[in-house]
């Protein structure tokens, strides 16, 4: 299982991120996450299916349109002081 810490770490060894730039990472999602944007903030990106694969396998009491529902809302969130580092959740076709 891969933790956001190894993550992170794993962005810098591949010179994803430089040494001045930060990330934020969303705690709980980390199979469904696929990579970084390549703009001047770098943003983390999840799938969105795989994000809610997660959160039904952490939780098996969840129904499938709770799951839903939780994660459109958390979706919309934006982090506060922060937004503009905000992950993004892309809804693959």
């Amino acid at each position: 299982m891969v933790d956001k810490e190894n993550m992170i770490d794993d962005l810098y060894d591949r010179n994803l991120l430089n040494d001045d730039e930060e990330i934020i990472l969303s705690d709980g999602f980390e199979q469904a996450f696929i990579g970084i944007s390549a703009g001047r903030n770098k943003i983390a990106i999840y799938d969105f299916w795989k994000a809610l694969d997660c959160l039904l396998k952490e939780d098996d009491t969840l129904e499938f349109n709770e799951a839903l529902e939780w994660l459109e809302d958390y979706t919309k969130e934006k982090i506060k002081n922060i937004e503009e580092l905000t992950p993004i959740f892309i809804k693959t076709l």
